[in-house]
């Protein structure tokens, strides 16, 4: 004789599904935001270079050897946008520290400063 399906046998299916779905879920966020990357300092442009930490960024300039508008931009981790600052016009020779901060949500990959005159 066959068994028959028991409503406490589609219950103990129904919940065994429910706990694949969940832990799937689960892995799936947990890789799309990775942890926080560690701190790190972009190239030179023109005597200015960016500095990051987990989630944030800040530029720094040093008696800049050429004048125009100078931009820090966040290359966000995760599920994250990227972010830019606005454009700072820095005069030829100027210090300017800690300017251009941004925060990313989850993490930060890198920085990186951007000039135009």
């Amino acid at each position: 004789m066959a068994k028959t399906a028991t409503p406490v046998d589609g219950a103990r299916s129904t919940i065994v599904r429910l706990g694949f779905v969940a832990s799937f879920a689960a892995a799936l966020v947990v890789g799309a935001a990775p942890l926080a990357s560690a701190s790190g300092q972009s190239a030179n442009l023109n005597n200015c270079y960016s500095t990051w930490g987990s989630t944030g960024t800040s530029a720094h300039c040093y008696n800049t050897s050429d004048a125009g508008y100078y931009q820090n931009e966040a290359y966000c981790g995760g599920v994250d946008y990227d972010r830019a600052s606005g454009w700072t016009y820095i005069g030829k020779g100027s210090t300017i520290s800690n300017w251009g901060q941004l925060n990313c949500t989850w993490s930060i990959r890198y920085s990186d400063v951007w000039f135009k005159y």
